[in-house]
């Protein structure tokens, strides 16, 4: 055992939270101590989108967008229900914008209005557009050799260009045009050029680019960085926590925090144990999150007199995957696709052969919708298409025609099952037939109408981000499914994210069970139960809250509420 050194913040996790909370301490001059288990930073924010929900920002304001921090209170007051908390809820409108701009003014961190929709924008106080925003891209050379410090992308092209939404139909069809062409054709090449020096593309978007400009600041503001690190416990003295013990180089250290320790660790969505007693009531095995959300900070409080919060409305942020059986025997878990998810031209069954949910909804309320109707102890609920929308839109892991020319090495290895009739089909996936077919019947008398009176698909703005209003129909979201063959996909709910976590007050201290702070003891991110209480109102409500938790946190110890070290 050694003690290598005192510092003012001991930062424990590398992923949005953590990198967040180092860098509001360091650019108030203190020194900082931030610890990552993994070799690489970042942890499932490497893995995301990196977007921010984060209403009245500087951004929306400068584009003039007509929203109130009175109307995002509304909308969420009918979002979270009787989850809602209105200390800590008003805490995050109000601090929100405070935070995003500090973290712009401290670092290379820089935001963009994003074109999301709140995910129910036709609730009271929901908007079509501004309280979502994205991380500027950034270009991933200025890191030098701390490139390969940043966690890998799970959207890769190519084996390791990095693509965006927005460019996905210029790579779909890059002879439709000139701009296309000459788009893809300039990505490729700097693509080509990354990879004589590079792992992967150096021209980092979404979660990869925060982190990309976080790490470049860090080094900047001087933070000791220390990959491989993982947290054994933590310190306490008659105060309460002073710092952890960490095993850095085969050695367990101590490393003790003037000002406080953060916990950051991403919470516990890859721990079965913990999906078991915090997650119990939605029972799954599947997970988008990285492989070291095992819990850490979590056990660690808890330990140290901090208590779980389950009281939520699910214990996690959710989207539906598939499974995909490799030639060696691994299985690839597939997240639900941009390209086909929600498309006009594809419904979701259960196992009774209906339809249980909103398909044009988000992702999380489609996995809320298999946990109601009967997951886990039914796993039968797919996505049904014509063959025909596999090879325009694609399905889960299959990219259109020409980049997919035949679907048989997907049947061959049972990731889709085809079937000549509706009713082969439903056979093939062990649904009753009859009920199959009166459901797409249904759906195809939807479309002739354009409307939707069980599930109202295609009436929100998110709905209609889905949409392609290029076929014409009388609702964008609604498509038909009347020629043969039909296509099923299996899907199960996957976590992006745990919204159970460690119980903590509107300034991210750790709470007993009585409700007192533990000094010196702040959890941030996933870490801690989320203020969305396991409802996803839109674009960023993981992210955002872990970056203005940091910010609160790091506010809060330099007030000198929650010292702990003597």
């Amino acid at each position: 055992m050694s003690t290598e050194r005192t510092v003012d913040f001991l930062v424990i996790g590398s992923g949005a939270a953590g990198v967040s909370a180092a860098l509001y301490a360091a650019s108030r001059g203190k020194s900082v101590m931030l610890c990552e288990r993994a070799k690489k930073i970042g942890g499932t924010t490497a893995l995301s989108n990196g977007m921010i929900w984060v209403p009245c920002s500087d951004h929306a304001k400068e584009a003039e967008i007509d929203d109130t921090l009175a109307q995002a209170r509304t909308y969420l007051k009918g979002e979270l229900g009787d989850f809602y908390d209105e200390v800590k809820i008003d805490t995050y409108l109000q601090r929100g914008p405070e935070a995003v701009r500090a973290i712009e003014n401290c670092s290379e961190v820089k935001f963009v209005l994003a074109g999301a929709p709140d995910y129910h924008s036709s609730r009271e106080g929901g908007v079509d557009k501004g309280r979502a925003l994205s991380p500027v891209p950034y270009d991933g050379r200025k890191l030098g050799r701390d490139f390969d410090l940043i966690g890998d992308p799970i959207r890769v092209v190519l084996g390791g260009m990095m693509i965006t939404s927005s460019e996905i139909k210029h790579f779909l069809n890059p002879f439709e045009s000139t701009k296309a062409m000459g788009h893809v054709l300039r990505r490729v090449g700097r693509f080509a050029k990354d990879r004589l020096r590079h792992s992967r593309g150096t021209e980092l978007s979404g979660g990869n680019a925060f982190l990309a400009a976080s790490l470049m600041s860090l080094r900047k503001l001087g933070v000791d960085l220390r990959t491989s690190c993982p947290m054994k416990e933590l310190i306490m003295n008659a105060r309460g926590v002073a710092g952890a013990r960490v095993m850095h180089n085969g050695t367990e250290t101590e490393f003790l925090a003037r000002e406080g320790v953060i916990l950051a660790t991403g919470g516990f969505a890859a721990s079965a144990e913990l999906r078991a007693e915090i997650g119990a009531k939605y029972r799954h095995h599947v997970t988008l999150c990285a492989p070291e959300a095992q819990g850490e900070g979590i056990a660690a409080a808890r330990k140290a007199g901090g208590a779980v919060d389950a009281d939520v409305a699910s214990p996690g942020f959710w989207t539906p995957v598939s499974k995909l059986k490799n030639r060696d025997g691994s299985t690839t878990i597939v997240p639900y696709g941009w390209l086909d998810r929600g498309r006009p031209g594809v419904i979701a069954v259960g196992p009774d052969g209906t339809r249980f949910v909103n398909e044009s909804n988000s992702y999380h309320d489609v996995c809320i919708g298999l946990f109601e109707h009967g997951y886990p102890d039914d796993e039968r609920f797919f996505f049904i298409c014509e063959e025909a929308f596999v090879k325009v839109r694609g399905m889960g892991d299959i990219l259109p025609w020409p980049w997919t020319p035949s679907l048989g090495s997907y049947i061959r290895r049972d990731y889709i099952q085809r079937g000549q009739s509706l009713e082969d089909l439903a056979k093939e996936i062990g649904i009753n037939p009859a009920a199959l077919s009166a459901t797409v019947a249904q759906h195809n008398r939807n479309v002739e109408t354009g409307t939707d009176p069980e599930f109202a698909r295609g009436e929100s703005a998110f709905n209609r981000t889905l949409g392609d209003a290029t076929l014409g129909l009388k609702n964008p979201n609604l498509g038909p499914i009347k020629n043969g063959p039909f296509i099923a996909l299996r899907i199960v709910p996957g976590t992006l994210g745990t919204a159970a976590g460690l119980k903590t007050d509107e300034s991210a201290r750790v709470l007993r069970e009585d409700n007192s702070a533990i000094k010196g003891l702040y959890a941030c991110g996933n870490d801690a139960t989320s203020i969305m209480a396991g409802k996803y109102p839109g674009a960023g409500i993981t992210i955002g809250p872990a970056i203005v938790s940091a910010y609160l946190a790091i506010e809060d110890a330099l007030e000198g509420h929650g010292k702990a070290a003597a």
